[in-house]
């Protein structure tokens, strides 16, 4: 969901770049972990969620996006080669340059989610992950169940179901373009 295809390299105007720069706040090409748990938290998340996603993310794509032979010692990552962390069990919905794709977003919701197509449940963003799924990719199912729960976790929708509208502002980075103060609240809530 969040990476573009291996060996491409981001368009400096694409969505997925625009994203990159919510958590690349000081704009030195490096997101630190502390600038990711400044911006989950800036997104609503709570204690918990923020330090397991700080966790899972750096430790998952630092060796990867720093292209050296040894792990950075710090689990920095470097926006320039954040490509490299493409994972294959995912939606395709951003292009090889990382730009939103609407059409494939349209063609998936409505692939997984029952009609009237205007919300997501758990049970049917599991079905899109299993749906999605590379065979002998365990890392990416890993990768796809820690992009999809912690969304649902961070929206609480009513009845557990997230509008089309919250799931594509995710990934036309809208949602990181103007963090909505609501967006959060019961997590900040329950795991403060």
């Amino acid at each position: 969901m969040l990476l573009v295809q291996a060996g491409t390299p981001i368009n400096e105007t694409a969505s997925f770049r625009t994203m990159l720069a919510f958590f690349d706040q000081d704009k030195d090409g490096i997101i630190w972990p502390l600038d990711t748990y400044r911006g989950l938290r800036e997104l609503g998340f709570g204690y918990f969620w923020t330090i397991l996603g700080m966790l899972s993310i750096h430790l998952a794509f630092s060796w990867i996006t720093w292209g050296t032979t040894l792990p950075d010692p710090f689990f920095r990552l470097k926006v320039n080669r954040m490509h490299k962390g493409k994972h294959g069990s995912d939606t395709e919905i951003y292009t090889g340059t990382g730009e939103f794709d609407p059409d494939r977003f349209d063609y998936m919701f409505k692939m997984y989610t029952e009609p009237p197509h205007t919300h997501m449940s758990i049970h049917e963003a599991r079905k899109m992950m299993a749906g999605d799924r590379n065979p002998l990719d365990p890392f990416s199912w890993i990768c796809a169940f820690f992009e999809w729960i912690p969304l649902f976790v961070m929206l609480d929708p009513p009845e557990h179901k997230i509008t089309r509208e919250d799931v594509e502002a995710v990934y036309n980075v809208s949602a990181f373009l103007r963090p909505s103060p609501t967006l959060g609240r019961n997590v900040e809530m329950r795991h403060t």
